[in-house]
């Protein structure tokens, strides 16, 4: 036997009026929700499609930037020949590259007469030798900037080195690093891997 709403049999003229508003309320209720879980859903579908960043990702750029690490580097490029007799390898057409870098920078204090500038140099003289002496190391390139107050470290090596290289975790980097950052007035202290070349 069906069972009948009370609303739809209500004895007066006004409150069938309410009882229409309440369907009418209802039926926009119950939209709004299956309006919602799509939304929501296709969100999930979304997020769950994009890629997932660890924080040692974010903090060393090629992942972040596109460019392929070095352990990747066999499967998303292919070999051209170097008119210097070693390979290049090819990212994308026309942009290749031989040479890959490693970068430590920071940022310095003008107080106290620049002391943190100083103390920062005193620490890169102190591990110079040692990353001089990296097999593969073709140049090491020091930028400081007296405006925007830069302290930068370029160790550039060939490709085919690094990968021993970033084995090691690009030592001495973490007794450099440890070292700036005990360095009153030295803050942002950050690290990056890129291919570097002429032009």
């Amino acid at each position: 036997m069906a069972i009948e709403s009370p609303l739809l049999h209500a004895p007066s003229n006004s409150s069938r009026g309410i009882s229409k508003k309440v369907a009418l309320t209802a039926a926009l209720c119950l939209g709004v929700i299956v309006a919602s879980a799509f939304f929501i859903s296709g969100q999930d579908n979304k997020l769950a499609s994009m890629p997932r960043v660890s924080a040692r990702a974010a903090l060393t750029c090629p992942r972040m930037c596109g460019m392929p690490t070095v352990s990747s580097i066999g499967q998303a490029t292919r070999r051209l020949p170097n008119l210097r007799g070693g390979a290049m390898t090819e990212i994308a057409k026309g942009v290749s590259f031989d040479t890959v870098a490693r970068e430590w920078r920071m940022k310095w204090s003008p107080d106290a007469d620049k002391a943190s500038l100083v103390k920062a140099q005193e620490a890169l003289d102190e591990v110079l030798t040692e990353v001089k002496a990296i097999p593969g190391v073709k140049s090491v390139q020091r930028v400081v900037c007296g405006g925007c107050l830069d302290f930068k470290v370029v160790t550039s090596l060939e490709a085919d080195k690094f990968g021993d290289w970033e084995g090691s975790e690009f030592s001495p980097e973490k007794k450099f690093l440890e070292k700036v950052k005990g360095i009153d007035g030295i803050s942002f202290v950050e690290t990056q891997t890129y291919t570097l070349m002429p032009m």
